[in-house]
């Protein structure tokens, strides 16, 4: 009643309450597990405090288009060209921006657009994605398969894992919605292209030099300098192909710097992760859509799920079980350790622990 009919407070708030009036042997440990094993408390509350999991950066080849990071970003207004979302894809080396818009995020839409870049950059050896359905369909997959792409598909719900294009995605709708200002909203598309130009003309802050001078040795034009493109062209300082080498690699070396600073700022963030094995029940933070209503009293985590298999990097692959499963459907997903947390998890050591810690009280 302490714990249920009152809030459900807390361990230490219970057991205060619990001891203005009552004893009774190992009442310390009894409290502990049951508050612990709060059914309700385990769908509603949430950790306080640093989160768990370190930032682990992906390793970036001093060879354009190695890695491409992929994204729908929307959805608009549907344009008079009926597009509706824009499918961002992303250069992980020298950060070249290729900006589409496509009516609808279906997977023949998606493959359009990706035989189109390879047909302009070549085949990629790494594909990294969120776990949309456009991404995860099985004619994308034998897509991928059929050019030996490697898909690394994100962690549900961790944006950072896909940080590269997820960046460049603010940028695009920043200058999307300031270009299109006292506009047609329906004209939207119209801008795409010059954007595109100015994100791949302008100095990256890390790698000091625009996507465009580390892809072809020189800034392409944009319409800003079409006035003087005769003069430009006279005086344009190409970069040779034997400089341009060794500018990608003092360039890949900027960029794992910058890797280091990175990890190091988001790390003193977080803090030591839990240490979990298969077999271990865990609950999983929901993302609750929004809808325009109130989502503060709704469910925080759902669960349980068994951890089948322990993966790189802080991810674990997650099953249901018989009281997660909807309609017969087996479920299997991929989570980061932030997303995650222990299920009804009681440390047995408590009572040798906490004898200590009481004076004996409790024994």
């Amino acid at each position: 009643m302490n714990h249920d009919d009152l809030g459900h407070w807390g361990f230490e708030k219970t057991l205060q309450r619990i001891r203005e009036y009552y004893w009774f042997p190992k009442m310390r440990r009894f409290v502990k597990k049951y508050v612990t094993s709060c059914l309700e408390c385990a769908h509603h509350k949430a950790p306080g405090g640093k989160r768990e999991g370190e930032l682990h950066p992906i390793e970036k080849v001093s060879t354009p288009f190695h890695t491409v990071h992929a994204d729908h970003l929307g959805p608009f207004i549907r344009s008079k060209r009926g597009n509706c979302y824009l499918l961002v894809i992303v250069d992980g080396f020298t950060k070249y921006v290729s900006i589409n818009a496509v009516k609808n995020t279906k997977s023949s839409t998606s493959l359009e657009v990706m035989k189109r870049y390879i047909s302009y950059f070549g085949v990629p050896t790494r594909l990294i994605t969120d776990k949309g359905t456009s991404f995860t369909s099985k004619i994308f997959q034998v897509f991928i398969e059929s050019y030996g792409i490697k898909h690394i598909q994100n962690a549900v719900a961790t944006p950072r894992a896909n940080g590269q294009v997820e960046r460049f995605n603010r940028t695009i709708l920043d200058a999307l919605s300031t270009s299109n200002h006292g506009g047609d909203e329906k004209s939207w598309d119209d801008h795409i292209a010059d954007i595109q130009v100015g994100i791949n003309t302008t100095k990256h802050k890390t790698t000091r030099k625009s996507p465009s001078e580390l892809l072809f040795g020189f800034n392409v034009m944009s319409k800003t300098e079409g006035k003087l493109s005769e003069v430009i062209n006279d005086t344009l300082n190409r970069i040779p192909a034997e400089e341009l080498e060794d500018l990608r690699q003092e360039t890949g070396e900027l960029i794992k710097k910058q890797q280091v600073r990175d990890a190091a700022n988001f790390n003193k963030h977080r803090k030591a992760v839990t240490i979990y094995k298969e077999g271990d029940l865990v609950r999983v933070e929901r993302q609750v859509p929004h809808d325009g209503k109130s989502q503060k009293l709704v469910l925080k985590y759902q669960g349980p799920y068994r951890i089948m298999k322990l993966l790189d990097n802080d991810r674990f692959l997650i099953e249901d079980t018989p009281l997660t499963r909807k309609r017969g459907r087996r479920y299997e997903g991929i989570v980061a350790i932030d997303k995650i947390q222990p299920w009804m998890n009681f440390n047995r050591n408590f009572e040798s622990e906490s004898s200590e810690n009481d004076n004996g009280k409790d024994d």
